[in-house]
């Protein structure tokens, strides 16, 4: 019983001491080309702000390409329309969902993420198509 009672601290010492030489030795190199070139999971997202109905599918398609050639990984969409003149695109309508369904086609050609956010009272959780009951 006392030969286990002083393997166990000497075993956890070896292993701790073997998994941080090995760790270590590859650490720099992994590091440096991880931030040179990162995985698509660890790119940054961006807020990307449809203001007011002002999208067009051409809009859409520059400011997608623009955002992969500056690494971006996924974009979280708001719709907001707080001091923004109100655009030809109305939130949620049909050339709405057709311009968000190009959104999600054209993030997968270019292997970005897509999100959006529904923040209450200013864009899609509340207004006219809102019943009280």
């Amino acid at each position: 019983m006392r030969i286990c009672l002083r393997v166990w601290p000497a075993l956890a010492v070896l292993l701790v001491l073997s998994s941080t030489s090995v760790a270590s030795s590859s650490a720099p190199q992994n590091l440096a080309s991880g931030f040179i070139s990162p995985p698509d999971w660890a790119r940054p997202w961006v807020y990307w702000f449809w203001l007011n109905g002002n999208i067009t599918r051409e809009g859409i398609r520059l400011d997608l390409e623009a955002m992969k050639r500056a690494g971006i990984g996924g974009v979280l969409i708001m719709e907001v329309d707080q001091g923004a003149p109100l655009g030809p695109v109305d939130f949620a309508g049909a050339r709405w969902r057709e311009l968000f369904r190009y959104v999600i086609r054209e993030a997968h050609r270019l292997g970005l993420q897509v999100n959006m956010n529904d923040d209450a009272g200013w864009n899609g959780s509340g207004g006219p198509w809102i019943t009280p009951d």
